[in-house]
């Protein structure tokens, strides 16, 4: 993607964001409430099990649910982006790649003031922020590429299936309970826990959680989100190429 390109991505990422927002006060602070609003009632429906097997719960709840509401957001924003810019599509030359990541990249804005709020609360109740917390800078760089790419291909596919928007949200709602978001991986069968650690979600979120607690995250974790996260943007970018001709008849 030359400059032009990466001008229009940013200035469309931009629109996008403020339409997400509603360009209004209420609607920059729903970005900061609603994973606030969900963690009080999974905090509410969980500390007594999970509580005990896991030490600062409610720390650890806050970040599993800040990091997987990107993925899920991103990733539905980036599936319906191409028939939204139709219009735009039709009347100027942009690339079919370009209105998908500015839909990821005008979520990853709303993350950022996420993780922007997280980090005051950690700082405020738990420790002073440390070296450790910029593990974060590469970890979320590694998640908005792997975000990207399954964006890219969902976009692609849903020009082809209208129902994907459909099969994509059970998908998300399956994939919540199969990511250790407000549970443990230590509460379930070590069998099960290893299949649900070999997940890309489950290693940016258990290396998040690592860094922010002032640790580093395990080197597996970190080899398997890079390797996922490179394939996934190879295969969206691949995918949007071979299909960029039946893309654009479809729409």
């Amino acid at each position: 993607m030359g400059k032009a390109g990466l001008n229009k991505l940013i200035a469309l990422a931009g629109v996008e964001w403020r339409l997400r927002q509603q360009s209004t006060f209420l609607g920059f602070l729903w970005t900061l409430l609603n994973p606030a609003l969900m963690f009080a009632v999974l905090y509410g429906l969980f500390v007594k099990w999970l509580g005990r097997a896991q030490d600062g719960y409610a720390v650890f709840l806050l970040i599993g649910i800040v990091q997987w509401n990107f993925f899920a957001s991103a990733t539905s924003a980036a599936l319906s982006s191409l028939p939204r810019r139709g219009p735009l599509l039709e009347n100027y030359p942009l690339a079919l790649e370009i209105p998908v990541l500015a839909a990821v990249l005008s979520v990853y804005f709303s993350h950022l003031l996420e993780l922007a709020s997280l980090a005051a609360i950690l700082a405020f109740f738990q420790a002073p922020p440390s070296a450790a917390w910029l593990w974060l800078i590469g970890l979320d760089l590694a998640y908005l590429a792997l975000a990207a790419g399954i964006g890219l291909i969902l976009a692609g596919l849903f020009a082809f299936y209208t129902d994907m928007e459909r099969i994509w949200s059970i998908l998300l709602s399956a994939g919540f309970f199969l990511t250790p978001v407000f549970y443990p991986l230590s509460v379930i069968a070590p069998e099960k826990a290893r299949l649900i650690g070999s997940s890309p979600l489950t290693a940016v979120i258990e290396s998040s959680r690592a860094a922010l607690s002032g640790g580093a995250p395990l080197p597996a974790d970190l080899i398997r989100l890079c390797l996922w996260a490179a394939a996934a943007a190879a295969a969206g970018a691949a995918f949007m190429r071979l299909n960029r001709s039946r893309i654009g008849d479809s729409l």
